[in-house]
């Protein structure tokens, strides 16, 4: 797990030596324009130490949320069934499964019908390998492993996205892999060939050194899904990250990456969107030393303009979008690392016109590794929770956010 960490840079990856105390609520920072709530953080012991990765989804066919959590030190894989019901403790009372997660030291996951049977799958990568593992889901809230996928550049995959690069209607997978050294970083591309059976790894430039982070969007409006990858650079050598964008030809292969340089800042992660609701594809990227989110409005034809940065606390390192106040605005919610400072979740409510209001922040625990969003509680609302690697816990934001009444 160290190795890992120590690609991203200098930052400690450290909230403090305590566990935080629950119901934290909001900070003294408030939206100017919209309302927005969340209740008391749920606090979960994790089943795995140290835990680094966190999925949600149904697992079992119930209609409710599960919940994955993968764990680099212990190399497993536990899902809970059944997030919708909390007991009077604050502690959810479904029992942990345990078994493989396919991968010796899984790092991120996330739930995704790989093999299109209707259950279920995990997709992880691996914290020591460049390899991509997957976990067959039966339907119950058990897993069977399967052989890794594996590439021959880099030694562990950081990021993992499912998408249907070649048309065939097949999901297949694209993988982000570290490199030692300052060498150019590289894109791993396994392409579905049905069954849960992929073809052998095609290897791509990633447009700049230590790939991190991945995500999968039409960023020039022809029907074909294109890359976006974070490249966080080599600070100690001075060479720092860039966001590439990679247009895909709809075969499963790519045009050369067009590239922004971050100038002296780490990217760590980005996700897209149509922030400005103009019907094209923008980018918000978080980055060590800007302390908020940069967004790229896109063009429609690949290329992004100008970007503006928006405040969203110290150190940000994940970012996932949604609507969390129902006003149909695309939302950004940002984890941060802080030292000796609280952990915290901020989310930064949309205009509409691409630009953000200041952060509202949440209290999470200690050094939270992954961030993901979804309506735990059947509300109809974006929840929140966080897995969390300094404490071994997970931390649940259920939203409570006043929704507008909805026209009959």
């Amino acid at each position: 797990m160290k190795r890992l960490l120590a690609t991203v840079g200098t930052t400690t990856l450290l909230c403090g030596a305590v566990l935080l105390s629950l119901g934290a609520g909001l900070a003294a920072q408030s939206a100017a324009k919209s309302s927005l709530s969340f209740a008391p953080t749920i606090s979960i012991a994790s089943p795995i130490l140290y835990p680094s990765g966190i999925a949600a989804g149904d697992i079992n066919h119930d209609g409710v949320q599960d919940l994955g959590v993968t764990g680099v030190e212990e190399g497993g894989l536990c899902s809970a069934l059944g997030l919708r019901r909390p007991s009077s403790t604050g502690r959810y009372l479904a029992p942990w499964i345990c078994g493989e997660a396919g991968a010796d030291a899984p790092w991120l996951l996330q739930f995704v019908d790989i093999d299109l049977d209707g259950n279920l799958d995990v997709v992880s990568t691996d914290g020591d390998e460049p390899v991509v593992a997957i976990a067959f889901g039966d339907g119950t809230g058990h897993f069977s492993t399967a052989p890794y996928l594996s590439s021959d550049c880099g030694f562990a995959t950081r990021q993992a996205a499912v998408a249907d690069l070649n048309g065939d209607g097949i999901p297949d997978i694209v993988a982000t892999v570290l490199i030692d050294g300052s060498g150019p970083g590289c894109i791993a591309i396994f392409l579905g060939q049905g069954g849960g059976q992929f073809a052998p790894a095609q290897e791509i430039d990633s447009g700049g050194i230590n790939p991190f982070s991945i995500a999968v969007g039409d960023m020039n409006n022809d029907g074909i899904p294109d890359l976006v990858v974070v490249n966080t650079g080599n600070p100690e050598q001075g060479v720092y990250g860039s966001l590439a964008v990679l247009l895909g030809k709809g075969d499963g292969t790519f045009r050369q990456p067009i590239i922004y340089s971050s100038g002296i800042y780490e990217f760590t992660d980005a996700i897209v969107g149509d922030f400005n609701r103009d019907g094209k594809l923008d980018v918000a990227v978080v980055a060590n030393g800007v302390n908020g989110v940069i967004v790229y409005p896109g063009k429609g034809n690949g290329a992004l303009s100008s970007p503006k940065v928006y405040p969203a606390g110290e150190v940000p390192w994940f970012v996932v979008t949604a609507d969390f106040n129902g006003d149909g605005i695309p939302d950004l919610a940002v984890g941060n690392y802080t030292n000796p400072k609280p952990c915290y979740v901020s989310v930064i409510l949309g205009n509409g016109d691409g630009s953000f209001q200041p952060p509202v922040h949440f209290r999470v625990g200690v050094s939270p590794l992954q961030l993901i969003t979804a309506d735990f509680n059947g509300d109809g609302k974006p929840d929140i929770a966080t897995v969390n690697g300094g404490d071994s816990t997970i931390s649940i934001l259920l939203n409570t956010t006043p929704w507008p009444a909805k026209s009959k």
